[in-house]
């Protein structure tokens, strides 16, 4: 237990009321002592234990920033001490129950809704109560959190005292919500940062942003493998489809990319319309496998492939080079606007070579830099490219990884 939530609240035997800058100083403390919204609400969860209320399940909704989910919950109770999350998927209809829930009173109205003598309260549609009564909880209070946003999220507490919260000690939690409002807005709002970062720089490039790498020309030279992809025949397929159907179409594709580069120790940089920027860095962690990738790829590829066939729809056919090479990893841009990428001689190699996967009618080749480093087996000498800007021709190579790597 982190010893600042202890301090100085160990003696439950004042009300609240009056230990109210010494709760406020405990929960202060706790604040700066974590940034995990699950760490933070168990802490809040053990301080609130402490005082007269003996609060024994605390629950905190709060609405996300998150492509995958709209809100996140988290729910601590004594005795296991310990938090579960639930992450809501966009969309009300998601979330059975909730136009009965005290949540949505809250939400709806902006103010809190107390539910004393538990026991007594057994003719409400919502199901909380009844689970509430069951487990022996006997006072239930909601609040909003009013974050500076504007948004409103929720804070609930419940205790098992037989004659419920005590009226001094419960105003006194009252005059901290506006703190504890503050408290988890800094805590979701690093969160979110993180997952906005994640979700639209990925994971490694966040993590150096996040790190203080901002500054216009830093970066550093690494030596990696650049994965360049695009669809073929991107035009034709999207001739007949409207701008959200393309959207789709996309979205699909890059399914089928995103997750077997990253499981494979790859980074997404960005989309190019149809296309993806990736690389594997070498020294920069656990060592990357770029050919597990190339299967994993073509496994996802091949079974989108197959539903859109039953669906009646064009298959997807796309190229992909594979380098290695030197880049430079860093920030290009200007003070106001910047994009945290690669560059060098490596990344036009990769970008002009898969152009040829389409003259050649082959979706996955390789130059000789890749298959000298990452080995010969299962690649095929196609011959040398003239690459504009290249002084030196590129050999070139294709790839038959049909299956992951062990």
């Amino acid at each position: 237990m982190n010893k600042s939530v202890e301090l100085g609240i160990s003696d439950a035997a004042q009300p609240l009321g009056t230990r109210h800058d010494e709760v406020a100083l405990a929960l202060a403390d706790l604040a700066a002592a974590t940034a995990d919204p699950q760490a933070l609400v168990a802490g809040l969860g053990r301080v609130l234990h402490k005082t007269p209320l003996r609060v024994e399940r605390l629950f905190v909704g709060v609405q996300a920033l998150h492509p995958a989910f709209r809100a996140r919950t988290y729910l601590w109770h004594l005795p296991e001490d310990r938090v579960g999350v639930i992450e809501w998927p966009h969309g009300l209809a998601n979330r059975p129950g909730y136009f009965d829930s005290p949540d949505h009173h809250v939400h709806a109205t902006g103010f809190e809704l107390r539910v004393h003598n538990l026991h007594e309260n057994t003719g409400s549609p919502c199901d909380l109560y009844g689970k509430l009564r069951d487990a022996g909880y006997t006072d239930y209070l909601i609040v909003p959190l009013r974050f500076s946003d504007g948004t409103i999220n929720t804070l609930s507490i419940a205790t098992r005292l037989r004659a419920g919260f005590p009226k001094r000690s419960l105003a006194g939690f009252r005059r901290l919500v506006g703190l504890l409002s503050v408290i988890l807005e800094r805590t979701t709002a690093l969160e979110s940062i993180d997952s906005a970062l994640q979700t639209y720089l990925g994971r490694h490039t966040s993590a150096q942003i996040m790190r203080g790498k901002i500054r216009p020309g830093h970066g550093e030279l690494v030596e990696a493998v650049v994965l360049f992809c695009d669809l073929h025949d991107f035009t034709q397929l999207t001739a007949s489809l409207g701008p959200a159907q393309t959207v789709g179409l996309l979205n699909d594709y890059f399914d089928c990319l995103v997750e077997p580069i990253e499981d494979s120790g790859g980074y997404v940089l960005k989309f190019i319309g149809d296309a993806v920027l990736a690389f594997f860095p070498l020294g920069m962690g656990d060592r990357p496998d770029p050919v597990a990738a190339i299967g994993k790829i073509r496994q996802r590829l091949d079974a989108a492939n197959k539903a859109r066939a039953a669906a009646g729809q064009p298959l997807f056919r796309h190229g992909v080079c594979l380098h290695f090479g030197t880049v430079l990893y860093g920030n290009i841009g200007s003070r106001h606007r910047l994009d945290f990428t690669i560059i060098g001689d490596a990344v036009n190699i990769a970008s002009r070579c898969v152009a040829d996967t389409r003259r050649l009618g082959i979706e996955y080749v390789c130059t000789e830099a890749f298959a000298r480093k990452f080995g010969y087996e299962h690649t095929l000498r196609i011959g040398e490219c003239a690459v504009r800007g290249i002084a030196a021709p590129v050999v070139l190579y294709s790839l038959n990884y049909g299956s992951i790597r062990t």
